[in-house]
């Protein structure tokens, strides 16, 4: 499997996994993705984050293959400075949200589109996803939001409250959407069928990475599919059960102790 380091291809989730506590990347970790990178290897990540949030990111760590971003529906090229595809919502999440929000009044909403964040309902856990985020959002009313593009839907809530509303989606069945949990207190609507995952198989196939090994690293549910359809999956020290279950790795390094530094000195183990 693991033939040369200019013939893997990694991707790493970035909040839990390449991003420690504080969101600053550490320099383990951009240190081992510069050696990866010059011995010939290819490095991007994928995330939940919108283009705006992930941006600092792609700079900081020079990116030059394409990112996943919200969770999926989006994969945006860096170097060509443009979106290479989306999977939209259909018109109807529209009708689910107000549906969610009207039965949870206290739930804090944004709506994600290739333009920005619309955040329709605020509450403490949706001020703070803001403020981590570091992109200035649009505040408006869910009516106000612009039709059409729009990739996630996140909704903010305590982990004890969120329980309550996942149980309430899932017997609603709602058509054409799925629901992701990507942190205790994020639940997310997505079009149907996509995931990271989904979004890494679109990359195998544009990008013709079917001679290369695809590594994915991540720490959350919404990284399951991501590390299911890479070629070796590897989860970081903090990652849930499950996702170490599914990882053909686990590493004994967290996001705050250079996981993604350990995954790539393992990968040069196997070489």
């Amino acid at each position: 499997m693991f033939e040369a380091i200019n013939r893997i291809f990694l991707m790493s989730d970035l909040d839990g996994t390449l991003l420690p506590s504080d969101k600053v990347l550490s320099q383990k970790d951009c240190e081992a993705i510069e050696r990866f990178r010059r011995d010939g290897g290819k490095f991007a990540f994928a995330t939940g984050r919108t283009l705006q949030s992930a941006m600092q990111y792609m700079k900081q760590l020079s990116i030059d293959q394409p990112v996943i971003l919200y969770n999926g529906a989006c994969i945006y090229d860096p170097v060509g400075d443009k979106i290479l595809y989306t999977a939209s919502l259909p018109e109807n999440a529209y009708d689910y949200t107000k549906t969610i929000l009207e039965r949870f009044p206290q739930v804090g909403a944004e709506i994600l589109r290739p333009d920005g964040t619309y955040i329709i309902k605020l509450n403490s856990y949706e001020e703070e996803h803001a403020k981590y985020c570091s992109v200035p959002p649009v505040y408006c009313t869910l009516d106000e939001v612009p039709k059409g593009e729009w990739l996630k839907v996140l909704f903010a809530f305590g982990p004890e409250e969120l329980e309550e509303l996942i149980v309430y989606a899932d017997a609603q069945h709602f058509e054409g959407v799925s629901f992701i949990r990507s942190e205790a207190i994020y639940y997310e609507m997505l079009p149907e069928g996509i995931s990271k995952g989904s979004a890494l198989d679109v990359c195998r196939r544009i990008w013709n990475f079917n001679d290369m090994t695809i590594v994915a690293a991540g720490d959350y549910y919404n990284d399951l599919e991501m590390i299911r359809s890479a070629d070796f999956g590897a989860a970081p020290a903090n990652a849930q059960t499950c996702v170490k279950d599914a990882a053909d790795y686990v590493l004994t390094a967290t996001s705050d102790g250079g996981a993604v530094a350990e995954l790539i000195s393992v990968l040069y183990s196997k070489i």
